[in-house]
This record gives C-alpha cells, structure tokens and sequence, in this order.
C-alpha cells in the first residue's frame, strides 16, 4: 500500500513539474510566433515593392523610346552653343591695364595681313563670339592686329582696347604687345606699350629689359616696334614720343653715356665704312652719340681716324689710341694683356693655323687662354697661334702679340 501511495505521489509531482515547465516555455513560443508573423509580412511587402519597381522601370523605358521616336533635333542647338562658349580659351581674362601682367595673351584669330576684330573681354573661346545677349557687358575689349617686318623678321603686332561696354564710343586704356621665341625656347609675350587714355601720351618699352633682351631687343628697338602698332582711333607715333618712368630714363640714359679711356683700343666690329677719317676726337664721339647702332669706338690720334663699332669684347694696349664705350656693354669688355710688335715673328709651339683677318686673329688669342702669342702673316692672311713661346726675331711682313702682365 505504500508503494502505491508512493508511486502515486511521484506521479502527481512529474505532472506538477511537467505543467510548471510548459507555462514556463508559453512567453518563448509567444515571441517566436510575433517573430514569424514580422517575417511574413516582411517578405509580403518586398514583394509588392518589387512589384512596383518593376512597373515603374517599363513606364520609364516606354516614355523614353516615344522621346527618341518623337524628338526634335533642333533642341540640341542650345547645348552645344553653351559648350562652345565654356570652352577652354588661353587668355581667361585681360588686364584692364597692360603694365598689370607680362603674361597677357591675346584672344581670337588674326584678320589678314593688317586689320581689326572686335571680342568681349570676358570671352573664353578662341573663335569669335557672338555679340552678347545683354549689349551693356562689361569688359569690352576690341584688338587690331599687323604684321610689320623689322630687322629682317616679321613681328605679328596686337593693340588691346578697354571698353566700359559694348555701347562705349571711345576706349578707356590701350595697350600693345607681340609674342616671340625667346633665346631659351619659350614663348615669350613682349609687352612694348601702353596708352592710359585716348589723350594721354604713350609709354614704351613696358616689359623689362630682360625680356627684351631674350627677343633680341633693347629699349630703343622695342620703341620702334612700339611706334608700329595699329591703334583704333588712327593714331600714330614716332620712336621719341613714347615716355618712359624715370628710373627706366636713368638707366636709359646710362645705356647711352661714353666712358673713355686713353691708351686702349677696342678690337672688332667696325660698322660698315668706316674709318672716319680727319676729325677730332670730339667729332669722333659726337657721331657715335648720334648713332643707334654704335655701342664703342677706337680713335687713332696719329691719323686722326674715327672707327665706330656696333659691339666691343677685347681691349688691347695702344699708346696712340683712345677708346669710348656706352655703359651698355661696359660690363662685358676685358683687358688683354697681349704685347703687339710689327715686323717680327714669335717664336714657339703653333697648335692652331687659321685664314683670318688681323682683328679676328687677336680677338682669337685674347680669348684663349691656351694662347700665349700669335704670327699674323699679312700678306698670306694667316694666323698662328702657339701655347709656348721661347724667343722672337724680325721678319718682314708680320705682326705677331705675347702675353705678358698687365700694367
């Protein structure tokens, strides 16, 4: 009978613990079936957005054959005016004033030989513009171009114009520039003058004389080109009406200043027809001032002889002469310290024999620091040139120089 009770009370508990265990698991089963029905619905409603993605992409496709089908080909017009008008261009902007940049390019193509074309400033294409929608745009600006021929090259000249606006009648500024292959191999923009006003006078050189100089020019040269230059309202100038800042006036000026020297003589480049012969010193200076193209001069005082050079290099001792060169090659010129004697030959090792004139055969030596003398055969018009010396003795007919110490 106990065993019964027993096994009896043994099963009431498993079913009192089988019971507390199942409610225990009802809020788990709760949460997986809430779990279930957000699944659901998930799936259901991705379905329908597909659905509608799909709906919405073949109203899309559809439309967009009918607008193939149906478009009209003058509408792309628009477009392609405003591409060209965005377009890349080398000069995005021009200065008001010239004197603001050295690096001003010019815009547009060149008309001909000479004339004149009209751009807004704030054009970007290098095609001509059309005429802007709005007349009153500012920063007009209208070029007249020429091609002039100068020192045997031909130089392609451009004049800028500022207009307030297109309706302006008259420019307020004016400027002129070329460009040229500088002796570096870049392209350079040579800015040569301005105009302030329509009344006020002109300026020349602008750019630098280190720009000039890398084009072959000087202040006097870039003011030759300057008085070229086409210009709107006609007007013209000459070489001297072009002012210039003061300090570019004094270093103008010391450009031009003779320095003279007795008892030496510039060697070379005689200008064409020269000597003068019978005048006086003074006279002798008086015509280089007066000539562009004399830079120094050498006067032989026993003969009373002018000889005008357009360079000088090597200065070589010579009691009877005077020599006067302008500041702007002073710098540049060296003092040789070769001894001449007439009628005599050098004695010594020649490693060089040349064809020459009697000036190219000293300016040669002077500048070879191998030499140490030269034999100059006049008759034959050869030069020798020996990097030892030993001893000299006379001969008829040549001239010969040694090195020595300068004193």
């Amino acid at each position: 009978m106990v065993d019964v009770l027993v096994r009896h009370n043994t099963k009431l508990l498993e079913q009192a613990i089988d019971l507390q265990i199942k409610r225990s698991a009802i809020p788990t089963l709760q949460a997986e079936a809430a779990a279930h029905d957000k699944i659901a619905r998930a799936n259901a409603f991705r379905r329908m957005a597909s659905g509608a993605a799909i709906a919405m992409a073949a109203v899309g496709i559809g439309a967009g054959v009918w607008l193939v089908l149906h478009r009209d080909p003058m509408v792309t017009q628009p477009e392609q005016q405003v591409s060209q008008e965005e377009s890349p261009h080398l000069n995005a902007e021009q200065p008001k004033e010239a004197t603001k940049s050295e690096d001003r390019v010019r815009g547009g193509e060149t008309v001909a030989e000479e004339g004149k074309t009209d751009k807004p400033k704030s054009s970007v294409s290098e095609k001509p513009t059309p005429s802007p929608a709005n007349p009153d745009t500012f920063d007009f600006v209208k070029f007249a171009n020429r091609k002039v021929t100068y020192a045997g090259s031909t130089w392609e000249l451009e004049s800028g114009h500022h207009f307030d606006s297109e309706k302006d009648p008259t420019w307020d500024t004016a400027w002129c520039y070329t460009r040229r292959l500088a002796n570096t191999g870049v392209e350079v923009q040579v800015r040569l003058a301005n105009r302030h006003s329509p009344t006020s006078m002109p300026q020349a050189p602008v750019s630098s004389a280190e720009t000039l100089a890398s084009v072959g020019l000087d202040d006097n040269a870039a003011r030759e080109l300057a008085s070229r230059c086409l210009w709107l309202d006609d007007a013209s100038f000459s070489p001297s009406d072009f002012e210039m800042d003061n300090e570019r006036k004094e270093a103008a000026a010391a450009a031009e200043e003779l320095s003279v020297q007795e008892g030496w003589d510039v060697i070379g480049n005689d200008l064409p027809d020269m000597p003068a012969w019978n005048v006086s010193f003074e006279q002798c200076q008086a015509q280089c001032e007066a000539d562009r193209r004399c830079l120094a001069l050498t006067y032989d005082k026993m003969h009373a002889a002018c000889f005008m050079k357009n360079n000088g290099s090597i200065l070589i001792r010579s009691p009877d002469a005077v020599m006067a060169v302008k500041g702007s090659i002073k710098a540049k010129l060296q003092y040789s310290s070769l001894v001449f004697a007439k009628n005599t030959v050098v004695v010594g090792g020649a490693y060089a024999n040349v064809r020459s004139d009697y000036a190219d055969c000293v300016l040669a030596c002077a500048a070879d620091q191998r030499c140490l003398g030269f034999n100059f055969d006049g008759p034959n018009k050869m030069c020798a040139m020996l990097d030892n010396v030993t001893s000299s003795s006379p001969f008829k007919g040549v001239t010969s120089g040694v090195k020595g110490t300068r004193s």
